[in-house]
């Protein structure tokens, strides 16, 4: 009597655990989040706020570009700069009893990423390690999988690849996502390929992303998609009849948190070459500073650009003399195009201009004692959203050096 009460004590005990297993498993998130090229700082610090912790443990995994050491490199400086303890998972590893295996190393993570690389070869290597059964183990217990280009494709169905030589094909992915993907998706050729693919059934509808944005999937299913700037989107693609499908999908411009946000600055349109004003040096406006600093340059009068030079970069600056400047490169600095001036408590300005065809460059103005002195260039980025959003991200750190500086003058 004993045993048989000892018994169905026991096998209570494992169907309630087995229970709860399954109840966790039903309810816990499955988070994927891909976007079109390698990692980046503002995709790092989405997946950061995906965990929904303060200080999660974020794991990189170079596997597709060969353990990469600048790949490393730019990895640690992501983290440095997101203040998150750097870990990465290198394959190229020999046998060590004081090594964790890949299995404890990814399993304690709460996010995992995935570089860009040869897509066919790591999915090689994670199979014959086992690292892709860890992985699926760490999406079913809620841990964030992302990644872009190969770290992209490998959580689909299938993927538009240039992982062979000669020619992009399909490759297999992990089937964690039951669609194709096609990363990098503005480049032409992949375009081509994705389409004809999907035309002719050999692959299923799917996900494509452009460089700089990306997609959240959540239990297999899409959430939303993200971009850098205005200029790159994610879509759905799919086939009507013998014809591509393809629905752009609505993306939200990621911006840092300690950004300033758009009620905070004056915004001003110009869309006018500086040669349309007339050159002054009072320094009263940063419109004024602006033509001012393009005039000196344009006239070889480089000299002058110390003594016009805020406080803070002045320090850094070497002494500059004067030079002979071409035709061709004065008629470049008088026809350059000041789009838009943006202005920030009357302390801090930014003159974004495009100096050339591809993309935007800011000119920052710090106002010391009246007179808008120069803070430095910028490269704001390829479109004139993207450059406004560099402002708004840099203008308190700008400040912020500007005035300790004065204060220690």
């Amino acid at each position: 009597m004993k045993k048989i009460i000892l018994l169905i004590l026991i096998a209570s005990v494992y169907n309630f655990a087995i229970s709860q297993d399954s109840k966790t498993t039903a309810t816990t998130d499955k988070t994927v989040f891909v976007f079109g090229s390698d990692i980046n700082l503002k995709f790092t610090q989405y997946v950061i706020d995906l965990t929904k912790k303060e200080n999660p443990r974020v794991c990189y995994l170079p596997t597709a570009s060969g353990d990469n050491a600048d790949n490393i490199k730019l990895w640690n400086y992501f983290c440095k700069k997101l203040n998150i303890e750097s870990h990465i998972l290198k394959v190229w590893v020999s046998a060590n009893k004081n090594n964790k295996s890949f299995e404890d190393i990814l399993l304690s993570m709460d996010a995992i990423i995935v570089g860009g690389g040869n897509t066919l070869n790591m999915l090689g290597i994670w199979k014959s390690q086992g690292i892709d059964t860890v992985l699926n183990k760490a999406l079913n217990r809620g841990i964030v999988l992302a990644g872009g280009s190969a770290g992209s494709i490998c959580w689909f169905q299938t993927g538009i690849s240039d992982s062979r030589p000669v020619d992009l094909s399909i490759v297999k992915g992990l089937s964690f996502l039951p669609y194709s993907n096609c990363p990098h998706y503005s480049q032409k050729e992949r375009k081509e390929l994705y389409h004809k693919e999907i035309i002719s059934g050999n692959i299923n509808p799917g996900y494509a992303s452009d460089d700089r944005s990306g997609i959240l999937f959540r239990n297999g299913k899409f959430i939303e998609s993200v971009s850098l700037n205005d200029i790159n989107n994610s879509y759905y693609i799919s086939k009507k009849g013998n014809k591509i499908n393809t629905t752009k999908l609505k993306s939200t411009i990621l911006v840092k948190k300690n950004a300033l946000k758009t009620t905070e600055y004056k915004a001003i349109d110009i869309y006018k070459p500086v040669k349309d004003y007339k050159v002054t040096d009072k320094l009263d406006s940063p419109l004024n500073s602006f033509v001012y600093l393009n005039y000196i340059f344009a006239e070889g009068y480089q000299s002058k650009y110390k003594g016009i030079t805020c406080s803070y970069l002045k320090a850094k600056l070497k002494d500059m003399s004067d030079k002979e400047v071409s035709i061709i490169d004065k008629e470049q600095r008088y026809n350059i195009s000041i789009n838009k001036i943006l202005i920030y408590k009357n302390q801090f300005s930014a003159v974004i201009n495009n100096p050339h065809k591809g993309y935007y460059s800011i000119w920052y103005f710090y106002n010391e004692n009246g007179k808008w002195k120069s803070a430095g260039e910028d490269i704001g980025g390829d479109t004139l959203l993207e450059a406004e959003i560099t402002f708004r991200e840099k203008a308190k750190l700008i400040i912020k050096k500007a005035q300790n500086k004065l204060t220690t003058n």
